[in-house]
């Protein structure tokens, strides 16, 4: 929708919000995210959608979402394989059983998916 001196406006919670020029729009910013940033997104939005919205229309949205999900890709990249690690040391896992393997591998994505978000998304969001 176009306004007063050509400025562009779009509707959001029944307000009419100017479009800024060099800010990416809320479905790109999430299109260019992957699973963390996604989940941060989310978590923001949900719980302080006025700083959520406030960041999406200034610019800096995009930019926190990826140092978040930089940080909590990192963090679990390190986390899944220390913890592959030790557990495959304490329960004397065959690393040639296929299947064992393959269960640990799934047993230190979860746990690593779980202290990210606690660890990462929840306390860089608030």
């Amino acid at each position: 929708m176009e306004g007063i001196a050509g400025i562009q406006y779009r509707e959001m919670n029944g307000v009419q919000i100017p479009v800024l020029e060099g800010v990416m729009s809320e479905e790109k910013i999430l299109a260019s995210l992957n699973r963390y940033g996604r989940i941060a997104a989310q978590e923001m939005k949900r719980t302080d959608q006025a700083q959520y919205e406030m960041m999406l229309l200034s610019g800096k949205l995009m930019e926190k979402l990826m140092k978040i999900q930089t940080e909590a890709e990192e963090y679990h990249e390190k986390l899944a394989e220390s913890l592959l690690k030790t557990w495959t040391r304490e329960d004397r896992t065959d690393p040639y059983n296929t299947l064992e393997m393959t269960s640990l591998r799934i047993q230190a994505d979860m746990e690593a998916q779980k202290q990210v978000m606690e660890e990462i998304i929840h306390p860089r969001i608030g």
